[in-house]
């Protein structure tokens, strides 16, 4: 049975990858210089949709997710994680990552990378 302690963690790391995803959502925005009509737009929803986005205030469909990353042309997991991926295995040498190697927080996060992974996948085998 889960503890308290476990489900905490779990609803932190949950408003955690939220937070990341809002931050990194307006970051690549405006680093690709997109106004947030013209993103909105793009995903076929109106600018108070996209603000609650942005914001944490709603959480993206996969489907979502993988056009926000086609229109900013970044990737699903530099959307949603913390920290790019790139600096969880940074430095480890080439064939000597395992997630073992990995701290809690690294752990979850390269978790939820690899289940949202996934989730693309399958929606494009359905052809969703």
């Amino acid at each position: 049975m889960p503890t308290l302690q476990a489900y905490y963690l779990f609803c932190h790391h949950q408003q955690n990858i939220m937070e990341a995803f809002a931050r990194n959502l307006r970051a690549k925005r405006e680093g690709k210089g997109y106004s947030v009509t013209s993103v909105a737009s793009s995903l076929g929803i109106n600018e108070e949709q996209y603000n609650e986005l942005e914001t944490g205030r709603t959480d993206p469909s996969v489907n979502t997710l993988k056009r926000l990353s086609e229109i900013l042309h970044t990737t699903v997991p530099d959307l949603i994680s913390d920290r790019p991926v790139q600096e969880l295995i940074s430095h480890k040498a080439a064939g000597q990552f395992s997630a073992e190697s990995l701290n809690d927080i690294d752990k979850d996060t390269y978790i939820k990378i690899l289940e949202n992974q996934l989730r693309l996948l399958l929606a494009e085998k359905k052809g969703v």
